[in-house]
């Protein structure tokens, strides 16, 4: 049975001789073999990424449900000005050119 470390190793010993080049700069295919290492690792960690965001609700309801009955219950004040500075600030930002 093959594996990929055969056809790795099939692929370094059948490529054609190359001309002897400077040592401190590697052959354009070792570059494309090492940008394509480096896409595929990048596209595995995007791939992640991604699947873990999509299965993250966007809003925690219960910690929303928690603050809700807090205020309800008055455990929790809220100061209206800072908050109104904050959305205000908040605003001005999004428009900042």
């Amino acid at each position: 049975m093959t594996t990929i470390t055969d056809i790795n190793h099939l692929q370094l010993t059948s490529s054609s001789p190359k001309k002897k080049t400077d040592s401190s700069q590697p052959a354009s295919d070792d570059v494309l073999s090492i940008s394509d290492t480096s896409i595929s690792d990048t596209s595995i960690i995007l791939t992640n990424a991604e699947t873990a965001a999509l299965s993250t609700p966007d809003i925690d309801e219960a910690k929303v449900e928690a603050i809700k009955q807090a205020i309800q219950n008055g455990e929790m004040s809220i100061n209206y000005e800072q908050l109104a500075q904050k959305m205000l600030e908040f605003e001005l930002t999004l428009f900042d050119d």
